[in-house]
């Protein structure tokens, strides 16, 4: 084989794979995982039981899809709402707390000043609060909260979830039932 024979096959197979290169990072976009997303979740019988692992597999990816977006994002906005996309993803759909937790606080630590930051931090108490059951530590996020934030649309929660701090839900419940028909029989002010 001569050197001009080399080349161009060397050539090639670069534009080959930088090529399967391009078409596995379209596949592992944000809008190309959301769509595989919708896909297996919106499976029929006719396709078979919802395969939970395929489902948790690609909320995986897409979290990863959400960070990696956010830590490339020059708009702090953009950056400190894919973060907090990626920390929900690691929160609710796959259990991965520890993970949530340290999402949350880089975005409280790096935008202080955006919404974002002041829902991550409400999020860090209920998180506390409702799954770690950590009555200590959710406490000292929703005082925080309540210092750094305190014209946020979550304020009330914040103080109803820190008046609560411990509280069975059976017997909440039962308060906030209390409260309701104490308030109806009163009728209005």
């Amino acid at each position: 084989m001569d050197l001009r024979t080399f080349l161009l096959i060397f050539c090639l197979s670069g534009i080959v794979l930088l090529d399967s290169c391009k078409q596995q990072a379209d596949d592992n976009s944000i809008e190309a995982l959301q769509e595989k997303f919708r896909e297996v979740t919106s499976s029929t019988s006719a396709n078979g039981p919802v395969n939970q692992e395929e489902i948790k597999g690609v909320m995986l990816q897409l979290a990863q899809a959400y960070e990696r977006e956010a830590e490339g994002q020059a708009d702090a906005d953009l950056a400190a709402k894919n973060w907090y996309k990626a920390a929900e993803l690691y929160e609710t759909n796959m259990m991965d707390i520890g993970k949530a937790l340290q999402i949350f606080d880089k975005i409280i630590q790096t935008y202080p000043a955006h919404d974002r930051a002041a829902d991550a931090l409400f999020k860090k108490g209920y998180i506390y609060h409702n799954t770690l059951r950590d009555l200590d530590k959710a406490k000292v996020a929703y005082l925080d909260f309540l210092e750094k934030y305190p014209e946020h649309d979550l304020v009330n929660s914040a103080r109803f979830e820190i008046e609560n701090l411990g509280v069975p839900a059976k017997e909440l419940l039962e308060r906030i039932q209390q409260t309701d028909s104490t308030e109806a029989s009163n009728g209005p002010s």
